[in-house]
């Protein structure tokens, strides 16, 4: 009855995430006309967009080779490729049911190289803390880069609240479905602590103690924050190589693209799947405040703006690189746990 419960429980979760997604993005694009939209897209330098993918792709190659330093802590080992594989993985995962890459991520790692899941899953805490520090690194980076900015950025979230302009109605629903989901999530916490599956996190914690005593027993430290460095890198890349793409935000700075990666980075936190609708209103409110598109809802017919075409292409791209290192990997990981069935035959 307690697995029953956990499953319904996640239905309605994933469901309240997509609808909540899925709303934003409506929202967004409903007086868009999809027509000229495309002519606009279209206008995009898709070299500039092809090389923020390259760089996407390499923020996954990082990620994977650093994993590598965190395992060997453990004292186990794991291939490069099958490392990068299993990350590949947890981001396809993501796109679909979110926050569920970490558990894929493990789970296709444990099948081809035997490496126990609660003490991956402790790994990927310590790499969650590390990147979490970072961010609130660049967020107080660019607090003293772009006060003005952020500043205007707030100020414009909280005159937009109250804009009869973009509809009461629709903030409410908004409003309504974040709250349905903390309801959710307060409920699934609840009944969780009720069934079989809260015995087996107590047991759980037992192995991701182990995993945190990695980062102290790390040989190749230097290797683990090389490569830390290089995921940010990268993150920045995937964005600021986009701004080439379009006239609009061609005269864009560094700072901007700090600016930009830092309300992106916040955008893909909320609980959406792989960040759609969240990732794309946040930018176009900071392209609004760096003075790219307008904020407007209900624009003039047949306007486009600008600020939800930038979004809208940088998504697309790393989706897509989502979905290509995804299906590889899986195809990999295949091909591997069928060449060891094979061998120990």
């Amino acid at each position: 009855m307690g697995n029953k419960k956990i499953a319904l429980l996640n239905v309605i979760k994933y469901a309240v995430s997509f609808g909540f997604a899925f709303a934003i993005i409506y929202i967004l694009f409903q007086h868009q006309n999809p027509v000229k939209l495309f002519e606009e897209i279209r206008k995009v330098k898709m070299e500039w967009v092809i090389l923020s993918m390259v760089f996407g792709a390499w923020a996954y190659i990082s990620r994977g080779l650093r994993w590598i330093v965190l395992i060997d802590a453990l004292g186990y080992t794991s291939s490069k490729i099958n490392s990068i594989s299993a990350v590949s993985v947890g981001y396809f995962t993501n796109m679909f049911i979110p926050r569920a890459g970490e558990i894929s991520r493990c789970t296709a790692l444990n099948r081809v190289e035997k490496i126990p899941v609660d003490k991956l899953f402790g790994t990927i805490l310590i790499e969650r803390v590390i990147d979490f520090i970072f961010l609130i690194g660049l967020i107080i980076l660019t607090f003293f880069l772009k006060l003005d900015d952020l500043l205007k950025f707030f100020s414009t979230l909280q005159e937009h609240q109250t804009d009869t302009d973009i509809g009461n109605n629709k903030i409410l629903i908004l409003l309504g479905v974040v709250t349905i989901v903390i309801i959710g999530f307060y409920l699934l916490k609840k009944w969780m602590k009720n069934s079989v599956f809260y015995e087996k996190i107590i047991s759980f914690i037992e192995g991701l103690k182990e995993g945190f005593k990695s980062i102290r027993k790390m040989k190749r430290k230097s290797v683990f924050w090389i490569h830390t460095f290089s995921i940010w890198v990268m993150y920045f890349l995937m964005t600021y190589v986009c701004f080439f793409s379009m006239i609009e935000t061609s005269n864009l700075n560094v700072g901007d693209g700090l600016f930009l990666l830092v309300l992106g980075g916040i955008g893909m936190v909320i609980p959406t799947p792989g960040g759609i609708g969240s990732y794309h209103a946040i930018v176009m409110i900071g392209l609004a405040v760096l003075g790219v598109g307008f904020i407007n809802l209900n624009p003039p017919e047949g306007e486009i703006n600008p600020a939800l075409i930038f979004p809208t292409v940088v998504h697309v791209a790393q989706t897509l690189v989502a979905i290509i290192m995804g299906l590889v990997s899986l195809l990999i990981l295949f091909l591997t746990k069928k060449k060891i069935h094979v061998t120990t035959l």
